[in-house]
């Protein structure tokens, strides 16, 4: 898993874990709209890289190993690892910002439900690259 930050979450993520941002009623600004999308892209990017966990943790048990002990320490080693891809998504949606940032959407949404367009992976090709 390639991070960009302290445990793949993304610096500014982190950053501004706490701080406080507009109020529920206030309209975004622009800052505060690109945040909220890199800490979206964030997400996304960890969950899909979450779909490879379980594979992964089965990956040493579909081949032969040479001993017992090699399996063992294998498939620990592939817990250990999922274990942490696990914790590091549980933190980025429970931290402060991202529960304001789903809080907002889900206001929004109530207050002008007409002209959501869905969004779709295809219309940006580079949505799960990091930002440098």
């Amino acid at each position: 898993m390639a991070n960009n930050g302290v445990d793949g979450i993304n610096e500014s993520v982190i950053a501004n874990q706490g701080q406080p941002g507009p109020t529920s009623q206030q309209e975004w600004d622009g800052e505060h709209l690109q945040e909220a999308e890199k800490t979206l892209k964030e997400m996304y990017i960890q969950l899909r890289q979450l779909r490879s966990t379980i594979p992964n943790l089965v990956a040493s048990l579909a081949t032969k190993q040479a001993s017992p002990e090699i399996l063992f320490q294998q498939l620990s080693q592939a817990a250990l690892t999922a274990n942490s891809e696990v914790k590091q998504f549980r933190e980025i949606m429970e931290n402060p910002q991202s529960r304001q940032l789903f809080e907002h959407a889900s206001q929004s949404r109530a207050k002008n439900p007409a002209g959501i367009t869905p969004w779709r992976i295809t219309d940006d090709p580079d949505w799960l690259k990091r930002d440098s």
